[in-house]
Protein backbone atom coordinates (compact mmCIF):
# COMPACT_ATOMS: atom_id res chain seq x y z
CA UNK A 1 0.00 0.00 0.00
CA UNK A 2 2.75 2.54 0.73
CA UNK A 3 4.19 1.96 -2.14
CA UNK A 4 1.41 2.44 -4.41
CA UNK A 5 1.18 5.44 -2.34
CA UNK A 6 4.31 6.72 -2.71
CA UNK A 7 4.33 5.71 -6.55
CA UNK A 8 1.18 8.34 -6.79
CA UNK A 9 3.23 10.95 -5.32
CA UNK A 10 6.18 10.64 -7.55
CA UNK A 11 3.99 10.39 -10.52
CA UNK A 12 2.17 13.87 -9.37
CA UNK A 13 5.40 15.19 -8.81
CA UNK A 14 6.73 14.23 -12.40
CA UNK A 15 3.08 15.17 -13.97
CA UNK A 16 3.10 18.89 -12.16
CA UNK A 17 7.06 19.10 -13.07
CA UNK A 18 5.90 18.49 -16.68
CA UNK A 19 3.53 20.97 -16.77
CA UNK A 20 5.94 23.58 -15.29
CA UNK A 21 8.01 23.02 -18.28
CA UNK A 22 5.82 23.02 -20.41
CA UNK A 23 4.44 26.57 -19.14
CA UNK A 24 1.45 25.14 -17.88
CA UNK A 25 0.40 27.23 -15.28
CA UNK A 26 -2.56 27.96 -12.97
CA UNK A 27 -3.96 31.56 -14.15
CA UNK A 28 -2.63 34.64 -12.38
CA UNK A 29 -5.70 36.21 -10.49
CA UNK A 30 -6.15 40.16 -11.87
CA UNK A 31 -6.58 43.65 -10.11
CA UNK A 32 -10.39 43.31 -11.80
CA UNK A 33 -10.84 39.48 -10.29
CA UNK A 34 -9.81 41.17 -6.44
CA UNK A 35 -11.88 44.20 -7.09
CA UNK A 36 -14.98 42.09 -7.77
CA UNK A 37 -14.30 39.69 -4.89
CA UNK A 38 -13.73 43.00 -2.55
CA UNK A 39 -17.36 43.96 -4.14
CA UNK A 40 -18.56 40.57 -3.10
CA UNK A 41 -17.46 40.78 0.59
CA UNK A 42 -18.89 44.16 0.95
CA UNK A 43 -21.82 42.92 0.08
CA UNK A 44 -22.45 40.23 2.43
CA UNK A 45 -20.95 42.75 4.97
CA UNK A 46 -24.47 44.47 4.48
CA UNK A 47 -27.86 43.65 5.82
CA UNK A 48 -30.00 41.97 3.09
CA UNK A 49 -33.05 42.48 4.71
CA UNK A 50 -32.28 46.15 4.89
CA UNK A 51 -31.41 46.54 0.93
CA UNK A 52 -34.50 44.84 0.50
CA UNK A 53 -36.80 47.17 2.06
CA UNK A 54 -35.13 49.84 0.55
CA UNK A 55 -35.37 48.41 -2.76
CA UNK A 56 -38.06 45.78 -3.11
CA UNK A 57 -36.17 43.54 -6.02
CA UNK A 58 -37.14 40.20 -6.80
CA UNK A 59 -35.52 37.50 -4.43
CA UNK A 60 -35.66 34.08 -2.68
CA UNK A 61 -33.62 32.73 0.11
CA UNK A 62 -30.86 32.17 -1.97
CA UNK A 63 -30.56 34.50 -4.62
CA UNK A 64 -31.56 38.45 -5.54
CA UNK A 65 -32.42 39.81 -8.93
CA UNK A 66 -31.62 42.57 -10.51
CA UNK A 67 -32.49 44.12 -14.27
CA UNK A 68 -29.26 46.00 -15.63
CA UNK A 69 -28.92 47.01 -19.56
CA UNK A 70 -32.31 44.69 -20.44
CA UNK A 71 -31.16 41.38 -18.97
CA UNK A 72 -31.69 39.81 -15.33
CA UNK A 73 -28.69 38.88 -12.95
CA UNK A 74 -28.74 37.24 -9.73
CA UNK A 75 -26.54 37.88 -6.75
CA UNK A 76 -25.91 35.07 -4.93
CA UNK A 77 -27.17 35.77 -1.22
CA UNK A 78 -24.45 33.47 0.11
CA UNK A 79 -21.22 34.42 -2.08
CA UNK A 80 -22.49 37.92 -3.00
CA UNK A 81 -21.41 36.84 -6.63
CA UNK A 82 -23.09 37.96 -9.11
CA UNK A 83 -24.29 35.58 -12.25
CA UNK A 84 -26.07 35.81 -15.81
CA UNK A 85 -28.09 32.74 -15.72
CA UNK A 86 -25.52 30.09 -15.17
CA UNK A 87 -22.26 32.09 -16.39
CA UNK A 88 -20.58 34.64 -13.75
CA UNK A 89 -21.49 38.24 -14.45
CA UNK A 90 -18.57 40.25 -16.49
CA UNK A 91 -16.22 42.19 -14.25
CA UNK A 92 -18.47 45.81 -15.40
CA UNK A 93 -21.65 44.44 -14.54
CA UNK A 94 -20.78 42.84 -11.23
CA UNK A 95 -19.18 46.30 -10.07
CA UNK A 96 -22.32 48.04 -11.02
CA UNK A 97 -24.71 46.36 -9.73
CA UNK A 98 -23.15 45.67 -6.25
CA UNK A 99 -22.78 48.97 -6.15
CA UNK A 100 -26.14 50.19 -6.95
CA UNK A 101 -27.77 47.21 -4.72
CA UNK A 102 -25.78 48.65 -1.53
CA UNK A 103 -26.25 51.87 -1.96
CA UNK A 104 -27.86 53.85 0.90
CA UNK A 105 -30.48 55.86 -2.24
CA UNK A 106 -32.36 52.58 -2.30
CA UNK A 107 -34.84 51.93 -5.03
CA UNK A 108 -34.12 54.43 -8.01
CA UNK A 109 -36.53 57.00 -9.17
CA UNK A 110 -35.62 58.95 -11.99
CA UNK A 111 -35.74 62.99 -11.76
CA UNK A 112 -35.64 63.75 -15.32
CA UNK A 113 -32.83 66.20 -14.16
CA UNK A 114 -29.92 65.92 -16.62
CA UNK A 115 -26.16 66.05 -15.76
CA UNK A 116 -23.30 66.16 -18.90
CA UNK A 117 -20.74 63.56 -17.37
CA UNK A 118 -18.13 66.36 -17.68
CA UNK A 119 -20.25 68.11 -14.73
CA UNK A 120 -20.66 64.32 -12.58
CA UNK A 121 -16.70 64.85 -13.07
CA UNK A 122 -16.26 68.27 -11.19
CA UNK A 123 -18.41 67.24 -8.63
CA UNK A 124 -16.08 64.19 -8.43
CA UNK A 125 -12.72 66.22 -8.40
CA UNK A 126 -11.61 63.91 -11.22
CA UNK A 127 -9.95 64.79 -14.29
CA UNK A 128 -11.04 65.86 -17.76
CA UNK A 129 -13.13 63.16 -19.30
CA UNK A 130 -12.90 61.57 -23.17
CA UNK A 131 -14.93 59.39 -25.18
CA UNK A 132 -12.78 58.57 -27.49
CA UNK A 133 -12.25 55.12 -26.78
CA UNK A 134 -16.45 54.78 -27.21
CA UNK A 135 -16.79 56.77 -30.41
CA UNK A 136 -13.34 53.99 -31.63
CA UNK A 137 -15.77 51.23 -30.65
CA UNK A 138 -18.78 52.84 -32.33
CA UNK A 139 -16.66 53.84 -35.98
CA UNK A 140 -17.90 50.97 -37.91
CA UNK A 141 -21.41 52.62 -37.25
CA UNK A 142 -20.57 56.00 -38.96
CA UNK A 143 -22.84 56.85 -41.40
CA UNK A 144 -25.32 54.39 -40.19
CA UNK A 145 -27.12 56.23 -37.70
CA UNK A 146 -30.59 53.99 -37.98
CA UNK A 147 -28.48 50.84 -37.22
CA UNK A 148 -27.07 52.33 -34.15
CA UNK A 149 -30.75 53.50 -33.15
CA UNK A 150 -32.09 49.78 -33.64
CA UNK A 151 -28.99 48.49 -31.60
CA UNK A 152 -30.26 50.91 -28.91
CA UNK A 153 -33.74 49.95 -28.88
CA UNK A 154 -32.99 46.10 -28.90
CA UNK A 155 -31.15 46.68 -25.62
CA UNK A 156 -34.42 48.57 -24.27
CA UNK A 157 -33.68 52.16 -25.70
CA UNK A 158 -36.60 54.44 -26.51
CA UNK A 159 -35.69 57.13 -29.32
CA UNK A 160 -36.68 60.74 -27.93
CA UNK A 161 -35.55 64.09 -29.42
CA UNK A 162 -31.62 64.74 -28.93
CA UNK A 163 -29.19 63.92 -31.37
CA UNK A 164 -29.47 62.06 -34.35
CA UNK A 165 -29.38 59.14 -32.51
CA UNK A 166 -31.21 59.91 -29.22
CA UNK A 167 -32.51 57.16 -26.68
CA UNK A 168 -33.04 56.71 -23.18
CA UNK A 169 -31.58 53.65 -22.06
CA UNK A 170 -32.57 51.44 -18.70
CA UNK A 171 -29.69 50.75 -17.12
CA UNK A 172 -31.68 49.86 -13.72
CA UNK A 173 -35.13 49.38 -13.66
CA UNK A 174 -36.70 53.51 -13.49
CA UNK A 175 -32.53 54.50 -13.83
CA UNK A 176 -32.09 55.14 -18.20
CA UNK A 177 -29.12 57.48 -19.46
CA UNK A 178 -29.63 59.51 -22.00
CA UNK A 179 -27.46 58.35 -24.97
CA UNK A 180 -26.96 61.32 -27.97
CA UNK A 181 -24.88 60.51 -31.23
CA UNK A 182 -23.96 62.91 -33.49
CA UNK A 183 -22.20 61.27 -37.18
CA UNK A 184 -19.41 63.24 -38.68
CA UNK A 185 -19.71 66.08 -41.20
CA UNK A 186 -17.89 67.92 -43.29
CA UNK A 187 -16.98 70.31 -40.43
CA UNK A 188 -17.13 68.36 -37.30
CA UNK A 189 -16.13 64.80 -36.05
CA UNK A 190 -18.35 62.50 -34.64
CA UNK A 191 -19.44 63.04 -31.36
CA UNK A 192 -21.13 61.12 -28.31
CA UNK A 193 -22.54 62.22 -25.19
CA UNK A 194 -23.74 60.09 -21.99
CA UNK A 195 -26.28 62.00 -19.84
CA UNK A 196 -26.87 60.73 -16.35
CA UNK A 197 -29.81 61.54 -14.00
CA UNK A 198 -29.44 64.11 -11.19
CA UNK A 199 -30.24 61.21 -8.80
CA UNK A 200 -27.15 59.88 -9.61
CA UNK A 201 -24.50 60.52 -7.27
CA UNK A 202 -27.08 58.92 -4.51
CA UNK A 203 -26.90 55.48 -6.05
CA UNK A 204 -23.78 55.06 -8.04
CA UNK A 205 -19.93 56.05 -7.28
CA UNK A 206 -18.34 58.13 -9.95
CA UNK A 207 -16.03 55.35 -11.02
CA UNK A 208 -18.64 53.06 -11.54
CA UNK A 209 -20.14 54.97 -14.03
CA UNK A 210 -17.45 54.01 -16.15
CA UNK A 211 -18.04 50.32 -15.69
CA UNK A 212 -21.64 50.99 -16.73
CA UNK A 213 -20.29 53.16 -20.21
CA UNK A 214 -18.45 50.34 -21.03
CA UNK A 215 -20.89 47.99 -20.54
CA UNK A 216 -23.37 49.98 -22.36
CA UNK A 217 -21.15 50.84 -25.98
CA UNK A 218 -20.32 46.95 -25.73
CA UNK A 219 -23.73 46.32 -25.77
CA UNK A 220 -25.10 48.43 -28.57
CA UNK A 221 -21.89 47.00 -30.61
CA UNK A 222 -23.10 43.82 -30.09
CA UNK A 223 -26.67 44.43 -30.78
CA UNK A 224 -25.45 45.96 -34.07
CA UNK A 225 -23.84 42.73 -35.22
CA UNK A 226 -20.20 44.44 -35.07
CA UNK A 227 -17.93 41.68 -34.43
CA UNK A 228 -13.96 42.04 -33.51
Amino acid sequence: MKSTMNQNRQESAVSAAGKAKSGIQKPAVSNYDHMAADASRIFLSYDQEAILSRWPLKHGASSIYVNYIGREFRIDRMTGKVWQKDEPAGFDATLAILDMVCSKGGKPHASGQWLTLQQMTSAAGAGPVSMDSYLRSLAPLAGHVDQLTKACQKIGGTPVKGGEVSCLIPVFDDFPVWLQYWDADDEFPASLSILWDSTTPQHLKYETLWYVMGDLIQLIVQAAGIHD
